[in-house]
């Protein structure tokens, strides 16, 4: 594979040689195939909910799913909330997992921190699982959950035993040769992001909580976010129980107002504390090759960086969909 100018273009994430796994795609996208789950089980869910308080006074709420007496997984939700992470609830409980999902500062019911860092969220979190008395713990990130993910692999690698970074986003939001391919709502919601001081961002940003929380309808956000998703993510919004679950995640994402989700967009485009160079740990990197939301070319900027990361592109697949293909991700931690 090709390199300019330390940038990774799309056609060079296309070379990458694909690993001997079953393509995601080979699942039609029928809700025998997806991890979906009801309302009634997703709100009876949504109503146990813990909280930790750091050493520092640091308040963070988390949510569990799966097997109780499962292997622990730590969860880093995308742009949204804990309840993405509902998708791998029957599949954990299945295969033996047991999911740990807390939510970042501001995002549902952890409290709103002025001025957190990435880092700092890795202190947290490592003791939050000291305080759940866990050792090793296996992590999965997802989409807007990358840069909390790698945090704690960069300041507490023998906390984690593997990882698995899906979709992910890398620090490299301020490089306009990472937007290729992304749909025009993403690319002017991500350019407000980046030129806007917390205050007036939080104005446009709201609108994404205002669709979930006061409309109530995805698919207003189907249609608000139409050239940012593709085939595969259309399809999932036709199944009843995903477009519930992508409803309250963001209205989760929203619970305290706009306040703690925009600032967690923020951290995007803020340096992030780190150098991806000094990860160690070996890291599965899995992008759909159809993702129009974080492109490729994110995750291929993972591989070339961190020391041990390892590329899996998935044909087909769009953004929403990995996740939702709960049995796959998880089969992948052994």
């Amino acid at each position: 594979m090709t390199c300019r100018q330390n940038i990774i273009t799309f056609d060079d994430v296309l070379q990458v040689r694909l690993r001997d796994n079953p393509p995601m795609t080979s699942l039609m996208l029928t809700a025998q195939h997806l991890s979906l789950i009801e309302a009634t089980e997703l709100e009876a869910l949504e109503s146990r909910w813990d909280s930790f308080i750091s050493r520092r006074g640091h308040v963070l709420a988390y949510h569990q799913y799966g097997d109780p007496q499962g292997r622990p997984v730590l969860f880093f939700h995308g742009t949204g909330s804990h309840v993405h992470g509902m998708l791998l609830h029957k599949p954990a409980r299945q295969l033996g997992f047991r999911i740990i999902a807390p939510d970042r500062p501001g995002i549902g019911r952890s409290p709103f921190r002025p001025g957190w860092t990435l880092i700092e969220l890795a202190e947290n979190l490592n003791e939050l699982c000291e305080w759940l008395g866990l050792g090793v713990v296996d992590a999965i990130g997802v989409s807007g959950g990358g840069p909390s993910l790698m945090a704690i692999a960069h300041a507490f690698p023998d906390r984690l035993n593997q990882i698995l970074a899906l979709a992910c986003v890398m620090p490299v939001m301020n490089d306009p040769r990472h937007a290729v391919g992304v749909g025009r709502s993403v690319r002017w919601m991500a350019a407000m992001g980046r030129r806007l001081p917390l205050p007036l961002f939080r104005l446009p940003y709201s609108l994404l909580g205002l669709l979930q929380t006061r409309l109530k309808s995805p698919q207003t956000f189907e249609r608000l976010f139409a050239s940012s998703l593709s085939d595969d993510d259309r399809v999932l919004f036709r199944h009843p129980d995903y477009a519930y679950l992508f409803m309250r995640d963001f209205q989760e994402a929203f619970r305290q107002g706009s306040r703690g989700s925009a600032y967690d967009v923020q951290t995007f485009h803020k340096p992030w504390g780190f150098e991806l160079t000094n990860i160690t740990k070996s890291i599965q990197v899995i992008h759909g090759d159809q993702d129009r939301i974080v492109p490729v070319s994110h995750s291929a900027y993972l591989q070339q960086t961190a020391r041990n990361a390892e590329l899996h592109l998935q044909p087909g697949i769009g953004h929403l969909g990995l996740l939702a293909r709960g049995n796959s991700i998880l089969e992948r931690l052994g």
